[in-house]
């Protein structure tokens, strides 16, 4: 299977957030070739409060331009940009992934400014970008009600 091996990440996190960042140098994150940049969500995130067993929340945006991939394939793509990650990456803490990927055209904008006060957009509006998930509660690409800005606040980890 091909995959690119993330070794360096951003001096930011190093910065801001040195335990998630020492967690992750102990990792070894291995990701599809579709995938463009890294966000960090969650607790061990911006947001911060994490408890001892908090999972690390990790975007894979990708450079997947949906107008090229047949529809029907589409899923099986994203399934198998998510599960490179899943089965491929070695970390102390449980990964929580989803894949990001470019549904209307935007150029997903929103995952260059990490502060939402800061974006504008023309384009937003729930479900504006595309969301591919494999959880209990839901397994696949999320229905278009995902709000851009529930996603902040986030930090760029890694760019390609």
């Amino acid at each position: 299977m091909e995959y690119l091996e993330i070794h360096d990440f951003s001096l930011e996190l190093k910065e801001k957030l040195p335990e998630t960042y020492e967690i992750l140098k102990a990792s070894v994150i291995r990701v599809h070739p579709h995938v463009k940049k890294i966000t960090l969500h969650g607790s061990r995130g911006p947001a911060g409060k994490f408890r001892s067993g908090s999972d690390l929340d990790l975007c894979l945006v990708t450079d997947i331009d949906t107008r090229l991939v047949p529809e029907q394939q589409l899923d099986t793509l994203l399934l198998r940009v998510l599960m490179t990650t899943l089965k491929n990456s070695e970390c102390p803490v449980e990964l929580d992934v989803a894949v990001i990927f470019d549904h209307v055209g935007c150029g997903l904008r929103c995952f260059s400014e990490e502060d939402y006060q800061n974006l504008k957009c023309r384009n937003e509006f729930d479900g504006c970008m595309g969301v591919y998930i494999l959880q209990e509660t839901w397994k696949g690409i999320l229905p278009p009600i995902t709000s851009v800005q529930k996603m902040y606040p986030y930090m760029n980890i890694w760019r390609k």
